[in-house]
């Protein structure tokens, strides 16, 4: 029989950074995605040809600093950001959906005169109308839910 060999050692783990301070990174890295992003949209002002590329390198980026907030917040908050991001989604659509269906009807009168097949002509900056109102409602939720919960 062999004799019973000691437990082998755990190995010591970095000291682990407290849940505030990696939420303050998340949010200074937040930031500095934000300023890039406005740094970006007024040189896409200029160059427009150059907008997939810009949002096809920013978009991976803002859904890893997503993730990596979700990941660092306690379950109060992750319930809060959810929430948050729900009323942002039925917004966003509601308003999407309401965009596009007055591009359909607006012209709904001339269809029906000329018998010919609706020309739905929408602007590329009217999908910032929806946008803002989903961002607008996400900080709104967030705020309201933030002020609820802490009774501030």
């Amino acid at each position: 029989m062999n004799p019973a060999s000691p437990p082998t050692p755990r190995p010591v783990s970095p000291r682990r950074v407290p849940r505030e301070r990696q939420m303050r990174r998340t949010q200074w890295v937040e930031i500095a995605l934000t300023l890039l992003v406005l740094v970006g949209m007024a040189v896409l002002f200029r160059r427009p040809a150059w907008i997939p590329l810009f949002v096809a390198l920013i978009m991976p980026l803002a859904l890893g600093l997503m993730l990596w907030q979700y990941r660092t917040m306690d379950e109060f908050r992750r319930a809060r950001y959810l929430k948050a991001w729900a009323a942002s989604g039925i917004v966003g659509t509601f308003a999407l959906t309401g965009l596009l269906t007055w591009g359909v009807f607006s012209d709904f009168g001339a269809v029906l005169n000329s018998g010919s097949a609706p020309d739905l002509k929408l602007s590329v900056w009217l999908l910032y109308i929806p946008w803002g109102l989903s961002l607008l409602t996400f900080y709104a939720v967030t705020a309201f839910l933030y002020r609820r919960d802490t009774g501030g």
